[in-house]
């Protein structure tokens, strides 16, 4: 245990003494009371300095949450990217597989394996169950691959299945905006430019930022969008300059802004109509949830 030096405990409480009113110096019942009080007090302020910024942005972080966003970390944390890959994009291979690898979660897999929320759940709570699989070629056996598909039903608990189900819906590219719609030319623009890249896929967002407000860089959709984009003003100029004007003006979001590691990069060739797609694709994402809620239910 570490020790304090005689003179350095004597200069401490010294230090101490000079914060009590001389009133309470002189009156020993009075000092006695006021120090009672003082040293609490001054261990709650140091808590409080040291767990602040930590307890702030574990509550932005809860605030902010998403079933996409929610699902995306635990399914990570149970080990489905180890086999599926990075966000599902590129199974590992698998001798025993039909198509010799674990299969992705995009790229025609849903249209395969899977056609609905129930056969979503199926997998995830039940596993691999070869007697319901799609048979070989031929009537014979479907194939036994050698990675099976282990069934989750006993490590999930609260909204897991739902978010799990939101996350693979999202990825698997299963919700998505009216074909030919406003909303889906904005999502393939930004799939074009990257811009889930920072922002989370389908635009989900929480992807960790170090030294921005709330840790992490926000989804386009929910409170944290809303409390970075009140107008459409302030989306476009977000799009072509990179900057808030209204942020700018507030020294706090200002300092935030300026110290966070990842920087918002200015869009300022995009034209009229690439700013319309991508603000109607925003409003879809906050219409359907981020694409949890179907069409027939966003209103």
């Amino acid at each position: 245990m570490q020790s304090w030096p005689a003179g350095s405990r004597t200069q401490i409480v010294l230090d101490l003494a000079s914060l009590v009113p001389s009133a309470h110096r002189e009156n020993p019942l009075a000092f006695r009371r006021f120090t009672r009080w003082l040293l609490p007090g001054l261990a709650l302020l140091l808590a409080a300095t040291v767990a602040g910024p930590w307890l702030f942005q574990v509550y932005w972080g809860r605030r902010s949450s998403n079933p996409v966003r929610r699902g995306i970390a635990r399914a990570q944390a149970l080990g489905c990217t180890s086999c599926h890959g990075h966000l599902g994009s590129s199974g590992v291979k698998d001798p025993g597989a039909e198509s010799l690898e674990v299969p992705a979660w995009s790229g025609g897999m849903s249209m395969m394996y899977v056609r609905n929320d129930a056969d979503i759940h199926r997998y995830i709570l039940e596993g691999s169950v070869p007697t319901l699989e799609r048979p070989a070629e031929g009537g014979g056996p479907p194939p036994r691959p050698a990675v099976a598909m282990p069934s989750f039903r006993s490590v999930l608990s609260g909204s897991d299945l739902d978010d799990l189900t939101a996350a693979f819906r999202l990825l698997a590219g299963m919700v998505t905006p009216p074909e030919g719609s406003p909303a889906a030319l904005g999502r393939e623009l930004a799939r074009q430019w990257q811009c889930f890249s920072c922002h989370g896929p389908g635009g989900s967002g929480g992807l960790p930022n170090p030294g921005s407000f709330a840790g992490f860089i926000p989804g386009w959709y929910g409170p944290d969008f809303g409390d970075l984009v009140r107008t459409r003003g302030e989306f476009n100029d977000w799009i072509l300059k990179g900057r808030n004007q209204r942020l700018d003006a507030n020294p706090l979001a200002a300092r935030f802004l300026s110290r966070q590691r990842i920087q918002m990069p200015a869009y300022a060739r995009f034209a009229a109509t690439d700013l319309d797609h991508l603000w109607a694709y925003t409003r879809w994402l906050e219409q359907t949830a981020g694409g949890v809620r179907s069409e027939e239910e966003k209103h």
